[in-house]
């Protein structure tokens, strides 16, 4: 798995499915990227939500690589 910026997909609804994959809650993807709780609810939110923010590609390309490792 390489890094590709110009894959950058900020959608909530994928990196949610990406969570969903590595079969981690918002917490713990939080505490494995380094990054505070209310800044994943932040890339998680609707983008209507006020406390919506997009999330960086560093945080997309984590989340890919922790959805892709083997569950043990």
């Amino acid at each position: 798995m390489k890094p590709d910026p110009n894959k950058h997909n900020p959608d909530p609804i994928y990196l949610r499915r990406l969570l969903k994959k590595a079969g981690m809650t918002q917490g713990q993807a939080a505490k494995a990227l380094g990054v505070t709780t209310r800044s994943m609810r932040c890339w998680l939110a609707s983008p209507d939500a006020v406390t919506s923010r997009e999330a960086p590609y560093i945080a997309q390309f984590a989340l890919e690589a922790l959805a892709a490792a083997p569950r043990g």
